[in-house]
């Protein structure tokens, strides 16, 4: 809340004075005076709405100018004011995408101008509570904020706090590199998306005040490509200063692209679209976009790395681990984390993908092989000597998950806790009740973090009965940190910051430990790779 200064004077005048004093002070400040539910910002007044718990919830905000037309495949530029009050009780349209990868984000709620956030609040006041944005997953090519699974509401109301969601650009319009075909004013076009993150961050800092919120306070956190996004920002400069605290859920700095990778994708979806040059892609349309990428993802088995942060020389002038390491990030507390079976997600996908052997997956997974190399018979037998019931399959999982999430995040957390000593690990175990296949998936822990336990997208893998304690525990360890960038809280054990040494790890699950430097012979075997997007790489 910007301060407001009453002058001596101010005991001499009338009550109705005082009151619209109140009501009608400095731009960042409390609005609608009485209603609760209007906060008034740079752009104006926007009007939020009461929800079922008794926060009140703002969405669609527009936290840029529209990136359409000149704008697209360019950064985004600040909001524009609005002449009257601004109705934020929707959201926003969903950035464009290839299919409908989650709720909400249909045909007819798609947009390129899609540049919105959502602010849930305690109440409308000037509190100053802690502030926690987050970044949704999705391969930076699916995806959207209005997704019910990230509705802010519970986990405000739980722990006194500001929760902000927002949308960014996706897929072709967000992480399409144009340096080599369009030239420097190009340049950023493979990292749009995260600029867009960046750009809502300024806004927040700028205006959430407004909602109660401290933007001294500022934690960023997110799952799947959304933690790969807040690592990404945590060695990015645009992003320098804009957060204090960052939680990386399921995602690390391991699938970055090179100039030269991200150039070859662009050359092979102008080839779909039908265009040879920027003006070209600026002439289509939306649907033309989108129906050019869904093609080249069924092409292409690898569509999962065809789009998303590219080492440009500009926005990411040079790998962010490499960055974090030499302390881009030393004032940012940090937690960060995994599940212990990341990627039996995949299943839900590929029927029978968990019994498989290493060597049947190897040659539809490149990175994984180029991780592996020559050693991948005694690699197996390395994880297969600690697990002596475990099928082929169950092998392939476990490896898998380590290449693909598990070491990578270490390499983050060993990284920054180098610089920043409240660093924090943890490893999330709970399985699924409903399906043995998935056990403790990538992203099951999700409704646990919101407290959405009741999101019917996620039934399939948490069961109709979830454990209310875990979401607990959760929520309170989430919070804890967003409110001093310490983890430890009443529902959780004492905990230990990390580093290279003891490596203490919170095991989180209905009855939480800590355990220091757990499967620490698997982790050894990864010794000397530092998944940083070089070695091993996408291409």
């Amino acid at each position: 809340m910007a301060g407001r200064r009453i002058p001596p004077l101010i005991k001499k005048i009338g009550l109705a004075l005082l009151v619209a004093a109140l009501c009608f002070g400095p731009v960042l400040s409390l609005s609608g005076c009485g209603s609760g539910t209007v906060a008034t910002i740079g752009q104006g007044k926007a009007q939020g709405k009461a929800t079922s718990n008794g926060t009140v919830a703002f969405k669609g905000i527009p936290y840029a100018t529209p990136p359409v037309g000149e704008l697209r495949y360019k950064p985004p530029q600040p909001p524009k004011p609005w002449g009257n009050t601004f109705e934020a009780k929707d959201f926003g349209k969903v950035a464009p995408q290839p299919e409908d990868t989650s709720e909400g984000s249909s045909r007819s709620q798609q947009s390129e101008d899609c540049l919105t956030l959502n602010v849930w609040t305690p109440k409308v006041d000037k509190s100053n509570r802690p502030v926690m944005v987050f970044i949704h997953g999705g391969g930076w090519t699916g995806g959207a904020s209005s997704d019910p699974l990230y509705d802010g509401a519970a986990l405000s109301k739980r722990g006194d706090v500001t929760v902000v969601t927002l949308n960014y650009r996706l897929g072709a319009l967000g992480f399409l590199y144009l340096g080599e075909t369009g030239g420097p004013e190009y340049a950023q076009s493979g990292n749009l998306g995260l600029l867009d993150q960046a750009a809502a961050l300024k806004w927040v800092g700028a205006n959430i005040s407004a909602f109660g919120g401290d933007p001294g306070n500022i934690t960023i956190f997110g799952e799947s490509a959304g933690s790969m996004s807040v690592c990404a920002l945590m060695g990015m400069p645009a992003a320098k200063g804009l957060f204090r605290r960052a939680i990386a859920e399921s995602g690390a700095l391991n699938t970055l692209r090179s100039t030269d990778y991200a150039y070859s994708v662009t050359q092979r979806f102008m080839a779909h679209a039908g265009v040879t040059d920027v003006a070209g892609l600026k002439s289509l349309s939306v649907e033309q976009i989108v129906k050019a990428e869904t093609a080249q993802m069924k092409e292409e088995f690898q569509a999962g790395t065809m789009f998303g942060p590219v080492i440009d020389g500009s926005v990411l002038p040079e790998p962010p681990l490499h960055v974090i390491a030499a302390g881009s990030a030393a004032g940012v507390d940090f937690m960060n984390g995994t599940n212990l079976d990341e990627v039996r997600a995949w299943t839900q996908a590929i029927p029978g993908l968990d019994s498989l052997s290493i060597k049947t997956v190897l040659p539809f997974f490149p990175m994984l092989e180029r991780a592996l190399g020559p050693s991948v018979d005694s690699i197996e037998a390395s994880y297969k000597s600690r697990r002596p019931d475990a099928t082929e399959g169950d092998i392939t999982m476990a490896v898998g998950t380590d290449v693909l999430f598990r070491v990578p995040a270490i390499r983050v957390a060993e990284a920054q806790s180098a610089k920043q000593s409240n660093t924090w690990m943890y490893l999330f175990t709970w399985p699924s009740p409903v399906n043995k296949h998935l056990g403790s998936c990538h992203g099951i822990e999700l409704p646990f973090v919101f407290g959405n336990l009741k999101d019917p997208g996620m039934v399939k893998y948490i069961g109709s009965d979830p454990p209310q304690k875990l979401a607990d525990i959760m929520q309170d360890t989430w919070i804890a940190f967003a409110r001093t960038g310490n983890p430890n809280n009443k529902s959780v054990p004492s905990w230990k910051a990390y580093d290279d040494q003891t490596r203490a790890t919170m095991i989180l699950n209905v009855k939480p430990s800590q355990k220091n430097d757990p499967y620490s012979e698997d982790r050894q075997v990864w010794d000397g790779i530092p998944f940083d997007s070089v070695n091993p790489s996408l291409q």
